[in-house]
């Protein structure tokens, strides 16, 4: 089972950003693999830059999802992270986006994230991962999506 991660920046040196918010996730989790970056517009708050996106996948830590909520926006915060405009550009953005095939929900977390597979800057970047052979064979897929990503 793997924690499946997904990042993005739209700020500042955007492959810096995803660099580094990697090497600090790599500090506390066990890498397995990452994928390609992606490129893709902003949804919902549109009137801001491209993002690049990249999935990481690692194995599963013995800490709570909560646990591991709190240290990715701690790495954020880290990274410079400042949420002023809900959806708004941001140097990095760190999603949970899987926690092996289990499913979890509170009020600051729901695992699998709900909208994962109506994303292509998370499902197309995630289908180069390991784990996404596990994954199609429990979640529906899309073949299409109405705004598709680009590997850089």
């Amino acid at each position: 089972m793997s924690l499946i991660l997904a990042t993005g920046s739209n700020m500042g040196e955007r492959l810096k950003n995803l660099e580094l918010a990697k090497n600090s996730l790599c500090e506390i989790f066990n890498f397995i693999d990452e994928s390609s970056i992606y490129q893709s517009d902003a949804i919902e708050y549109t009137n801001q830059p491209e993002f690049y996106n990249q999935v990481l996948e690692f194995e599963l830590p013995d800490h709570e999802p909560e646990e591991v909520l709190k240290m990715i926006a701690a790495i954020e915060t880290k990274l410079g992270r400042v949420r002023h405009i809900p959806k708004g550009p941001r140097v990095i953005d760190i999603d949970i986006i899987f926690w092996g095939l289990q499913k979890y929900s509170s009020k600051t977390l729901v695992i699998p994230h709900p909208s994962w597979n109506e994303r292509s800057f998370v499902t197309l970047p995630l289908a180069e991962l390991p784990y996404f052979e596990t994954i199609q064979k429990t979640f529906i897929i899309p073949k299409s999506f109405s705004n598709t990503a680009k590997p850089i």
